[in-house]
């Protein structure tokens, strides 16, 4: 898997504004579930923390742990 491919997954999924787009890009970027993709996410978050974008920041918390979340359900 290419960095840019997971990064452009990461977009596609951070562009959704309902539950129901966020699952769907889930499930054709199974990718997102993986521990890079969380890795990245991280990354994305300090970096927005780091140039003042505090509330980008908590937003893109936000969707982790909604991936996180479905991680955890599968993992069970």
């Amino acid at each position: 898997m290419e960095n840019q491919q997971l990064y452009q997954a990461i977009d596609a999924f951070i562009q959704t504004t309902t539950k129901e787009q966020a699952i769907e890009v889930i499930d054709q970027h199974q990718e997102l579930l993986t521990d890079k993709a969380d890795i990245a996410f991280s990354t994305i978050i300090h970096n927005a923390r780091q140039q003042g974008h505090e509330t980008t920041a908590n937003a893109l918390d936000e969707r982790r742990d909604f991936i996180r979340s479905i991680r955890e359900e599968q993992d069970n």
